[in-house]
Parts: C-alpha cells; sequence; structure tokens
C-alpha cells in the first residue's frame, strides 16, 4: 500500500468520489491524501484548515472492494503525521467512534466548538441516515 500526499490539480477527482458518495466537497485549501494497492485507488482523506488553530481530519473513503485491508487506518495515521492543528476535530459515523479513538479522539467535554465545525455537524446530522459524531484530539 502507498499512501501519497495529492495536488491541487487532482481536486476535480477528488469532488468527484465525494460527490458521488454525499460527502461535502474539497477546496484547494485542503490537503488531501490517497492510498493505493497495486497501482488502484484504494481511498482517500483530507485535512481541511478551519481557522489555523482547528483543523479538522475527514472525508475518510475506502473504496469498497479495498475495505478490510487497513487502508482507512494508514490513511489516518499519514494525515495525523502531517496535521500541526493544535486541535483537530473528527465527525465520524457513530459506529466509527472506536476506530478513532484508536488514534487519540475523544469525546468533546468543554471545549469550545469553532462554529464551522458545528455546522459541519449539523449537516451531516442533516444529510445522512446514520448518526454522525463530534470527536476532538
Amino acid at each position: 500500500m502507498i499512501i501519497s500526499s495529492l495536488d491541487h490539480e487532482d481536486l476535480y477527482w477528488i469532488n468527484d468520489i465525494y460527490a458521488g458518495i454525499k460527502f461535502k466537497l474539497s477546496n484547494e485549501n485542503d490537503f488531501h491524501v490517497s492510498a493505493t494497492i497495486d497501482g488502484k485507488l484504494a481511498g482517500i482523506g483530507r485535512l481541511v484548515n478551519v481557522d489555523g488553530k482547528n483543523g479538522e481530519l475527514g472525508g475518510i473513503y475506502v473504496l469498497p472492494e479495498f475495505r478490510g485491508k487497513k487502508v482507512a487506518k494508514e490513511i489516518v495515521r499519514r494525515l495525523l503525521s502531517e496535521s500541526n492543528f493544535p486541535v483537530l476535530w473528527c465527525i465520524p459515523f457513530e459506529p466509527l467512534e472506536k476506530f478513532y479513538r484508536k488514534f487519540g479522539f475523544r469525546n468533546v467535554m468543554n471545549e469550545t466548538i469553532p462554529s464551522a465545525i458545528q455546522e459541519k455537524l449539523d449537516w451531516c446530522e442533516g444529510r445522512y441516515p446514520d448518526k454522525a459524531i463530534l470527536l476532538v484530539q
């Protein structure tokens, strides 16, 4: 498995994937990585700069034929190694909470939630049948 950072030129096909799975689209300020196995795209993920201090780990998507091969784990590891945000947020679906806890994410306690993160959480809750949760690291 190879995890590679993506360029702004890749934004079109990244957003094509995200549109197809009904994720929020990315912009050129986001940092993206892809995972490939045997030269085939296996998954993608991103870091979103919320306000300089806060970032969001998100957009983690593994293509169905590559699930169960630790692709998401390697994508998250790479994104975390690239992050220099003092506070990192994550809005996964509830069944993925245990997965993200392995990376040091926890439930929000006394943190002030940036408005952009709250808006994204609200967007997710109104869009998907699966419950979205808010975690922080």
